[in-house]
């Protein structure tokens, strides 16, 4: 909460002051500029995390943890195009923004090198921070996932030189193409990684012995019971 100083200064007149014009008047002078200071200190405290830093404060982040902004595969990102450019996505909605494709900005490019914008960017700062750190155990993969994703459960299952995951949240189009198509989310050398499926994580369908899980619903109470998960596409 920003702090309001000379308001606060006032409020804490003696009551004899307190309907002095000059006094005021001296006080909100001399108190000028601490609001404009107290909103920098605000900034400085909470916009250089992951979740709030914007344009250059998240390149600094970046070059933190040893993450560019410019990479070089620009085709990893979809954008939205209509049904002749097979390549394209649709349109999204109102109830399901996470669905569809963003529009591609003004000479944006779709090949080769590109600037990552701010929120694609910090999915990628992210997938740094978990690569820098990880030990690739089943434990570790949970983990990092949850904090690339930012999700409340992560499902693994381990399998014959592969593992499938399945994640608490219907995902953005920029965390489905950078969990797809790059690899800067750490997977174990020789072993196939499958995303199955993604889910609503406070009211998904499963069968008993799934965490967290409802069951089924019924005709005559639709609204009893859990919601079927999506494939991870």
């Amino acid at each position: 909460m920003i702090i309001d100083h000379k308001t606060l200064a006032i409020s804490r007149l003696a009551t004899q002051f307190r309907e002095s014009t000059n006094l005021i008047s001296y006080i909100r002078t001399l108190l000028l500029e601490t609001n404009t200071l107290e909103g920098v200190f605000h900034s400085l405290l909470n916009e250089r995390w992951i979740n709030t830093a914007i344009g250059v404060q998240l390149d600094i982040l970046g070059s933190i943890v040893g993450q560019p902004r410019e990479i070089i595969d620009a085709e990893l990102f979809g954008y939205f195009g209509f049904a002749v450019n097979l390549e394209s996505g649709s349109f999204g909605s109102l109830d399901n923004p996470s669905e569809g494709e963003r529009f591609r900005a003004n000479k944006e490019p779709v090949f080769g090198k590109r600037l990552l914008s701010d929120s694609e960017y910090r999915l990628w700062i992210r997938a740094r921070i978990i690569t820098n750190k990880t030990s690739s155990t089943p434990e570790d993969i949970i983990v990092q996932i949850k904090f690339f994703i930012e999700a409340e459960q992560v499902l693994f299952v381990d399998g014959d030189t592969e593992y499938t995951v399945s994640i608490s949240k219907i995902l953005t189009a920029e965390e489905k193409s950078t969990l797809l198509n790059s690899d800067i989310v750490p997977k174990t050398v020789g072993v196939k990684v499958n995303y199955l499926t993604q889910y609503e994580f406070s009211s998904f369908f499963g069968f008993q012995g799934v965490p967290s899980s409802l069951g089924l619903g019924s005709v005559n109470y639709p609204d009893l019971g859990g919601k079927l998960g999506k494939l991870i596409i």
